[in-house]
């Protein structure tokens, strides 16, 4: 492959003849433009035959790059796409995986999104993110290339929980939402692919999160609900919410992955969270006695992470006696960073 060795912007130090060995004719970057590389460079091409002068030699110079160096830059795609298939091909997609029913309308084909992801993710590593994911056809595709090739992409997809029509196929099928049909379809290619392919050992797991107000429950300051808001403060969790809503929003607020390993352990009876490998424990159940902390500094041992960090739900311990000696019990173990929220 070739290409022309010039920029558009004006360069200084870029400003040079060049002169073709077999015509003799020189070459001059256009009216504000410069050649791509300084003379030094172009130099050094030259010598490693990387510059030519076109099939006959007569024409101006060009740049020769191999096929390998051109895949690692990404490549060009032609501009009319009739081989990445039709929104008829996606329609039969989502009906094999649901039986047979027609759950969505119009979705796009899994060799269009392969073709996007493809021009797009040369290097087989990124992640992949769609803010319309609708039937999540993206997440069926990056699925379906990382085991076609080994590689390691990820997918994030972006839903509204926008209504199914009560008409609908979806709807009768027990979807309410369209979030609910993308969601189910990624689980239904993890199955297929778990069926046609025993020996895949990638990563086929997701998970599902939901924007939504924070976990805690906010300072009243009114004084007609103060006696209600100390009485919230007791325990400042919201009661509609679990373990993990709250354990995700601490994930939030430390900058951490979502998609980190979380490891669920039992110590003296209660549910202590590792994430990380130990680089943060979370422990959100109440009555929380000494016990329970001599446990978590155990475990803080047994996974020896470089930075390990604690957190408690506020209204954990069993007293303010158990909270002060828990942050004490902990920094003999190593472990400074100790909250309760």
């Amino acid at each position: 492959m070739v290409q022309g060795i010039w920029y558009i912007s004006w360069r200084p130090n870029q400003q040079y003849e060049i002169k073709n060995p077999k015509t003799g004719v020189s070459y001059k970057p256009n009216p504000g433009c410069s050649w791509k590389n300084d003379y030094k460079k172009f130099q050094e091409l030259l010598t490693d035959d990387r510059i030519v002068f076109g099939v006959s030699g007569e024409a101006g110079p060009q740049r020769k790059r191999f096929l390998s160096e051109a895949l690692e830059r990404g490549r060009v795609s032609k501009t009319w796409w009739d081989d990445a298939g039709t929104t008829t091909n996606g329609t039969q997609e989502v009906k094999k995986l649901f039986n047979g029913k027609n759950i969505f309308d119009n979705p796009k084909p899994v060799t269009l999104l392969n073709k996007i992801v493809l021009l797009g993710d040369y290097t087989k590593g990124g992640i992949i993110l769609d803010f319309f994911a609708g039937s999540a056809t993206t997440a069926h595709s990056i699925l379906d290339l990382n085991v076609r090739d080994g590689a390691r992409r990820k997918f994030i997809m972006v839903q509204f929980p926008e209504l199914c029509d009560e008409k609908s196929e979806a709807f009768k099928a027990g979807y309410k939402t369209i979030a609910h049909i993308g969601k189910e379809r990624i689980r239904r290619v993890i199955d297929e692919i778990k069926k046609e392919d025993k020996t895949y050992k990638g990563d086929l797991g997701f998970k599902v999160l939901k924007l939504d107000s924070s976990n805690i429950k906010a300072w009243d300051s009114d004084f007609d609900t103060l006696e209600k808001s100390l009485l919230d403060s007791v325990d400042n969790i919201k009661k509609d919410r679990s373990a993990e809503d709250v354990l995700y929003e601490i994930l939030l607020k430390y900058g951490l992955d979502l998609t980190l390993p979380i490891e669920e352990r039992k110590i003296c009876k209660k549910t202590v969270y590792s994430i990380g490998l130990g680089a943060l424990i979370v422990c959100l159940d109440k009555d929380i006695s000494l016990d329970v902390v001599e446990g978590i500094a155990k475990l803080k041992e047994e996974l020896n992470p470089e930075v390990a960090r604690v957190v408690f739900s506020d209204a954990s311990f069993e007293d303010d006696a158990v909270k002060t000696n828990t942050v004490q019990i902990l920094k003999q173990h190593g472990i400074d960073e100790v909250k309760s929220i």
